[in-house]
């Protein structure tokens, strides 16, 4: 099948990144949003720039419906809402493309069995899994994002479908000029820094949102990488092997997260990163704990044993973990065995993050 019409369910940050570049790869796009959106983005329209090749989109008549006429047909349909909005979605979704059968549901949500559950409530549909890489969020009306080649959205292979449709959804992504890349084993390439994010957003809700608050506070900073080590613990069992990529994420340290928040602190991006964790941190919180509950419902599967740094995260507020973090004496971070493994290869990383973060447009 091509693709060719194409309905965007969603249209915060992500939805309109995706949906602007796949009108720029030659589709047909539509978004399906509230009332009150439509209202607001008749108005304004899309506006997006590029932090990448600082360069600025301006949709004017981005084509918004509010319902789904009956007669309407679509080849796609990219599910741009978040984790903790899919159980009121699915249902919109199933009252009106249930039998749609040749239609292809790209899904782009962060939890671990978010695609699974969409499959089970749709499954006459072709469902197909998605990751996307770059960061994106709405600072005063417009959409900024980074989407470097280096970091790939990833899109996995269908439920029921060959591979040829996921590859078409790749190189419609990539025409558009969002970097992309098709995998045949997704779960195995996000489950592990997906398991690590959602500790170091935690983390940085304890912190007000601030990554210098974040990088003074070492006892905070032990209790992620404690954290840390416990959910890519979790999940290495759940899945009963750990690429080894990811195995460095195995001895992650408090130190190690200090030098990484000072590579961040002093690279050109800084700003950008800490605006759009800032406000895009926020509105996902709901997402992020309902996630971190996930790792811990896991990790009491596996054993009775509650792993303490997840509990804590979960279980604290900002107005907390000042007065829990002084009283308690376990996060101190004195491991110097795994900080000496780390030592090359966190060298090495950072030099690696920096030119990255630093590279401007050719």
């Amino acid at each position: 099948m091509q693709i060719q019409k194409v309905l965007i369910l969603g249209a915060g940050a992500i939805g309109q990144v995706i949906g602007a570049h796949l009108r720029l790869s030659g589709c047909d796009v539509s978004f399906w949003v509230r009332p009150y959106q439509k209202e607001a983005f008749e108005s304004k329209g899309f506006t997006l720039y590029n932090r990448s090749s600082e360069t600025e989109l301006h949709i004017a008549a981005p084509q918004l419906l509010t319902e789904i006429p009956e007669d309407a047909q679509y080849d796609a349909l990219f599910l741009c809402v978040r984790s903790d909005q899919l159980d009121a979605t699915l249902p919109q979704i199933k009252s009106r493309f249930a039998q749609a059968e040749h239609m292809v549901l790209v899904t782009f949500q962060p939890g671990r069995e978010d695609a699974l559950k969409v499959f089970r409530a749709l499954p006459d549909l072709v469902i197909v899994p998605g990751a996307p890489a770059f960061s994106a969020y709405i600072n005063e009306g417009r959409v900024e994002y980074w989407a470097p080649k280096a970091l790939p959205t990833l899109i996995g292979a269908p439920f029921n479908e060959t591979l040829q449709i996921r590859d078409q959804i790749v190189q419609l992504l990539q025409r558009g000029g969002i970097p992309s890349k098709g995998v045949n084993d997704l779960e195995a390439e996000v489950r592990f820094p997906s398991a690590a994010l959602v500790v170091l957003l935690a983390a940085f809700h304890l912190a007000d949102c601030s990554f210098k608050n974040l990088s003074q506070n070492k006892k905070l900073l032990n209790l992620a990488a404690q954290g840390l080590q416990e959910a890519i613990a979790v999940t290495k069992k759940d899945l009963g092997f750990i690429p080894v990529k990811y195995k460095v994420l195995e001895y992650v340290s408090g130190n190690t997260l200090s030098q990484l928040l000072w590579t961040l602190e002093h690279s050109p991006l800084f700003g950008f990163m800490q605006n759009m964790w800032g406000v895009h941190a926020r509105k996902i919180e709901t997402q992020t704990y309902k996630n971190l509950d996930d790792l811990l419902a896991l990790s009491l599967h596996q054993s009775k044993n509650a792993p303490p740094a997840l509990t804590a995260l979960a279980a604290m507020t900002p107005a907390k973990i000042g007065e829990y973090l002084k009283t308690n004496s376990q996060f101190t971070g004195k491991d110097p065995k795994k900080s000496l493994k780390l030592g090359v290869a966190m060298g090495l990383g950072g030099l690696v993050l920096w030119k990255l973060l630093a590279r401007k447009r050719s």
